[in-house]
């Protein structure tokens, strides 16, 4: 349902010209979860708000990007192709993909109910009255599991919890039906017990609606849980990607063995967790060669500071870009071993 290829995104700033996002590639399938990990600067919600032509003025997409969208009607759409503030685009925003934020509190306009909020999406993207739109609105939030929805919809965003503003945002994201859902962290600032709970939501959501989703996160461990493919983004680029069990039970990027080493264990509570080493550089001081060689302790001298690697099938779906599953890197060992 959607196709992403070669996705590069730059921003003009003062320092000069910056390319936080570059050739990136997925696909999303109906009724499945694509997982986007990484940490925070990765490129993840970038991304994503490509996708909805939510980025800022001073962004621009290179000429080889490419983002096709099956529509609900079988028609293919070129998102990048699309004005950012033209009809067509504001029929796919809501409409066809909607997208769960990662603070609803800084999402929902404080001035206006939730309900109002709710009924202005329903009438933009469906055919409904006000009232038959209030009684939609009011469905929807008792279908994420908010309790009295009838006196809910009528409340202001700080009236609610943070959990329930979460819910109030999947039930707004959800409200014009659309058939692709972008998360954005959405359990980010929630409990445990919360989390849980809005993680099986969303599942039972999907599964009720065969609705594709695009669920954004930096904990491998709600990405096990929700995910039916995993794409592990690093400095603005997928490192690995593959089907989750693949990626999380053989993972093959040192980054990606990173990301799992540092997960608590309840099998080892009184062992030190192991954190990646150092710290994602600055999309202007990107390294030459593979984004991770600064922070990786397998890197190859002379291969891995110099050239940036090609992806490399590990399975017909799994694959890494990483020197160390490539032919060039066994000769580089030899010689230096030999040296």
């Amino acid at each position: 349902m959607l196709s992403v290829k070669n996705l590069s995104i730059s921003f003009q700033t003062d320092e000069g010209l910056i390319t936080p996002v570059q050739g990136v590639s997925f696909d999303v399938k109906p009724g499945r979860t694509l997982g986007l990990v990484g940490e925070s600067g990765s490129g993840k919600s970038i991304s994503t708000k490509a996708l909805m032509q939510l980025l800022p003025g001073n962004s621009s997409l290179s000429d080889e990007s490419e983002m096709i969208y099956r529509a609900k009607d079988g028609s293919e759409i070129d998102i990048h192709k699309l004005k950012k503030t033209g009809r067509a685009i504001r029929k796919i925003r809501g409409g066809e993909i909607g997208m769960i934020f990662q603070e609803p509190m800084a999402s929902f306009s404080p001035v206006y109910t939730i309900g109002n909020q709710m009924i202005e999406a329903i009438r933009l993207h469906r055919k409904t009255s006000k009232k038959q739109a209030r009684a939609l609105a009011i469905e929807m939030l008792a279908k994420v599991g908010i309790s009295s929805p009838e006196t809910r919809v009528d409340q202001y965003p700080h009236e609610m919890s943070g959990g329930m503003r979460q819910r109030a945002m999947i039930a707004l994201a959800l409200s014009a039906e659309p058939a692709l859902l972008i998360a954005d962290e959405p359990t980010t600032a929630l409990d445990v017990t919360i989390q849980a709970q809005v993680l099986e939501l969303m599942k039972e959501l999907q599964r009720d609606l065969d609705m594709g989703m695009i669920f954004i996160t930096h904990d491998l461990g709600v990405i096990a849980h929700i995910a039916d493919d995993i794409a592990v983004m690093y400095l603005g680029t997928i490192v690995e990607a593959g089907p989750t069990a693949d990626v999380i039970h053989n993972p093959k990027h040192p980054y990606t063995k990173g990301l799992l080493k540092a997960l608590p264990s309840l099998a080892h509570l009184q062992e030190r967790l192991v954190p990646v080493p150092g710290d994602i550089p600055s999309p202007n001081e990107r390294p030459k060669g593979c984004p991770f060689q600064t922070r990786c302790s397998k890197a190859i001298e002379g291969l891995c500071d110099q050239i940036v690697p090609s992806d490399i099938a590990i399975t017909d779906e799994h694959a890494v870009r990483c020197w160390l599953y490539a032919p060039e890197a066994d000769l580089r060992i030899e010689e230096r071993a030999s040296a």
